[in-house]
C-alpha cells in the first residue's frame, strides 16, 4: 500500500515487515505522510529497520538503485539517504476543492502542480503545468527527466509530452514509463 488515498496503518507495515525473512529491514515509505507510520512500526519490531525517508515513488526508485547486497544496514541506508538529496519530483494532478495555497489560487478541477510536496503551479493545460515544473525544478541541470504517466494519460499523449521536453531540453537523457498510477497525470523527476 502507499499513495496518496491509500496510506497503511502501522499495523499493516508491522505485519509487512514481521513477514519478511530477514532480520535486517529498510523501509521506504515515498510518502511524506507515511513516514511517521514507518517510525511507529520500527519501534514495535524486534527486527533491526531503518526508515529512510523517502517522500516520493521517483525518491524510492532513485533509493533503491543505491542498494548495494554487499553492503550492511547502516552503509545502505547512508547511500540510499545520499540517492534522494540528489533527486527533484513533480507531481501533476487536478484540485479537487478551490484554494489559496502558497499566493496561488487554484480553482476546483484546476490542473496543479507539486514541487517537493509544495503546490507552485496550476493552469488549464496539462502539458503546460508539466513543463512549468520543469522550469521550476531547473531541469537542464540534471542529467536525467523521468516521466511517469499515470492511467488517466494515453501513451501517445505522454509520448508528445516527452518529444517536446527533448525538444526543450536536448542535452538531457529523456525517459517515459508508464507508471499507471492514479490521482497522478504525471510524475516527474530530474536527477
Amino acid at each position: 500500500p502507499g499513495g496518496q488515498t491509500m496510506n497503511p496503518s502501522t499495523e499493516e507495515l508491522l505485519q509487512a515487515i514481521e513477514s519478511l525473512g530477514t532480520e535486517n529491514v529498510i523501509v521506504l515509505p515515498n510518502n511524506k505522510n507515511i513516514i511517521l507510520t514507518a517510525q511507529q512500526a520500527k519501534g514495535l519490531t524486534s527486527k533491526r529497520v531503518i526508515v529512510v525517508p523517502t517522500r516520493t515513488v521517483p525518491q524510492g526508485i532513485s533509493a533503491l538503485l543505491a542498494l548495494n547486497y554487499q553492503a550492511d544496514l547502516e552503509a545502505n541506508a547512508r547511500a540510499m539517504e545520499q540517492a534522494i538529496q540528489r533527486i527533484q519530483t513533480a507531481e501533476i494532478t487536478r484540485a479537487v476543492r478551490s484554494v489559496q495555497v502558497n499566493g496561488m489560487e487554484v480553482a476546483e478541477g484546476e490542473i496543479i502542480g507539486l514541487l517537493n510536496g509544495q503546490l507552485t503551479a496550476s493552469g488549464h493545460d496539462l502539458d503546460e503545468v508539466a513543463l512549468e515544473m520543469l522550469r521550476q525544478m531547473e531541469a537542464s541541470q540534471y542529467e536525467i527527466i523521468t516521466i511517469y504517466f499515470g492511467e488517466d494519460v494515453s501513451q501517445d499523449q505522454a509520448e508528445r509530452l516527452a518529444d517536446e521536453i527533448r525538444r526543450r531540453y536536448p542535452e538531457q537523457e529523456v525517459e517515459l514509463i508508464a507508471g499507471g498510477q492514479p490521482y497522478y497525470h504525471y510524475i516527474l523527476s530530474a536527477e
